[in-house]
């Protein structure tokens, strides 16, 4: 464990839509979604967005870490999806990244304490055609820092597929 995964808060949240502006501003429509529908048309799922903020503590300004975003299915396995380009292989559902976590600076002129903020990096992840994930399944999107991760640091949905038809006979 290092020092930013042992300090580390990390918040993530499936929306219907979210964009960072050039300020770290985030910009959220339908934040908070569990249940993620299903596109009839291409059996993928419905447009939805992920985002992801880590933070740490003043003490750890200019820390570095490597932070992986991904995601897994309900038995735990990495999910993997179909490639760039028909014919490819599949590929895991997993981004990473080196941060350095600066603290936070205004425009000046401002009045502001220093070293009073946490330090933070965010992604949103927008998946605008949807993902070609199994209806009526569970999934969990994780949080690794550092090769760490915690159960806090995930956020669960479930796709969700039509009603299943009456059994006959």
């Amino acid at each position: 464990m290092s020092d930013v995964s042992d300090a580390a808060v990390v918040r993530l949240l499936v929306t219907d839509y979210a964009v960072v502006d050039a300020v770290g501003k985030v910009n959220i429509i339908g934040g908070g979604l569990t249940g993620v529908g299903i596109n009839p048309t291409t059996q993928g799922t419905v447009p939805f967005a992920l985002f992801v903020s880590v933070a740490v503590p003043p003490r750890l300004y200019n820390a570095e870490c490597a932070v992986e975003i991904f995601l897994a299915d309900a038995a735990g396995d990495l999910v993997s999806i179909p490639g760039p380009a028909q014919g490819m292989p599949q590929q895991p559902l997993r981004v990473g990244q080196a941060v350095r976590f600066e603290e936070p600076r205004f425009n000046q002129p401002v009045n502001a304490p220093t070293r009073y903020l946490y330090a933070k990096t965010q992604w949103v992840m927008s998946f605008a055609t949807g993902l070609p994930l199994v209806p009526g399944q569970g999934y969990t999107w994780r949080v690794n820092i550092d090769d760490t991760s915690r159960d806090e640091w995930s956020e669960r949905f479930v796709v969700m597929g039509p009603p299943v038809g009456p059994v006959l006979g």
